[in-house]
């Protein structure tokens, strides 16, 4: 009957950490046969540069040795990061996991030993993914430092109620047969004076409101059905329709017990929307700050990158060439 369960979706966006988390997917191309998704770990070992890359300061070089390949060692840190990233559906045994992190070793061995480390797109690959982890790390370490009070939160939550949309809101009650003929029986019943609830109990056939005599509760116009809708915004309090109404559900009789003002939601109800959006503004100013301290100097893209619209691939000091995929 209700197309919403609940209210209307609050106009406060969700955090995310930046956009750091795409970039270095970025650098790769569906056709090559050597990407992520060929390799034993799949797409899990991409977003992990301390598996995949050759540059010594993304190394594990002390902990539980796991494994040794050809005498390198693999450490029980490597196996806990892909673990971590791995969804929780997935239970992979971690003996399964250790043989492909070992197949992955001695891929990534073979790759050098071709001179594959030596290319210029591998380089900018590993070094972009290194970033991009440091990035996503310092932003989490920041985040889980900053401690955000309601006091902080009161003021937007204040401008929230004030630009709260001023609607109508309705409790009804309504008792849902499958014929024309039942509904005007039912009504013809209620003139006499058999209360509603009762009918709504022993006729009604909605399972979801007909234990609770036809109670619907409160909820917005167009959180129901338009037939339903239009009816009851024509009743007055305590009015029942006199005509059968029909929707797709079948035939309602209505009664409309009382209006009010949309109610926001409480502070509590929107209070972690409302953290989520202080973190958000927070990691913005961060990023403004940095920028300001830092000497940038954004040069031309090359023009053998220029694959988007003119327009879209001008030179900007809030796009680097780097984040271009």
């Amino acid at each position: 009957m209700q197309k919403s369960t609940w209210m209307k979706p609050f106009a406060i966006t969700g955090i995310a950490l930046l956009a750091f988390a795409g970039l270095a997917g970025c650098q790769g191309n569906s056709d090559n046969a050597t990407s992520a998704a060929k390799t034993p770990l799949g797409n899990e070992a991409a977003s992990h540069p301390a598996m995949n890359t050759a540059d010594t300061s993304a190394k594990v070089t002390s902990g539980k040795i796991i494994a040794t390949i050809n005498g390198q060692p693999l450490y029980e840190e490597n196996l806990k990061v892909i673990q971590s990233s791995l969804p929780k559906s997935k239970n992979i045994p971690e003996q399964d996991l250790i043989q492909r992190m070992i197949e992955l070793r001695l891929l990534a061995s073979a790759a050098r030993q071709e001179g594959l480390d030596k290319q210029i797109k591998t380089k900018a690959q590993i070094q972009n993914a290194v970033d991009n982890q440091l990035a996503n790390d310092y932003l989490s370490d920041y985040l889980s430092k900053m401690k955000v009070t309601d006091a902080e939160l009161q003021p937007e939550y204040n401008q929230f109620v004030k630009g709260y949309p001023k609607t109508t809101q309705y409790k009804a009650a309504h008792i849902l047969v499958k014929t024309k003929e039942e509904a005007d029986a039912i009504i013809k019943q209620l003139d006499s004076g058999t209360p509603f609830d009762q009918l709504a109990k022993e006729k009604s056939q909605d399972p979801g409101s007909a234990k609770q005599g036809g109670e619907l509760g409160w909820f917005d116009a167009d959180q129901m059905v338009p037939e339903f809708s239009a009816a009851v915004e024509k009743l007055k309090k305590g009015e029942i329709t006199q005509q059968p109404v029909k929707s797709q559900f079948g035939w309602h009789v209505i009664k409309l017990e009382d209006t009010r003002l949309a109610q926001p939601p409480t502070f509590a109800e929107l209070k972690p929307q409302l953290e989520t959006q202080y973190r958000r503004a927070a990691i913005e100013d961060l990023i403004k700050k940095l920028r300001t301290k830092a000497k940038i100097n954004i040069m031309a893209v090359p023009a053998t990158l220029q694959t988007a619209p003119a327009e879209a691939s001008k030179p900007s000091e809030e796009a680097a060439p780097a984040a271009k995929p």
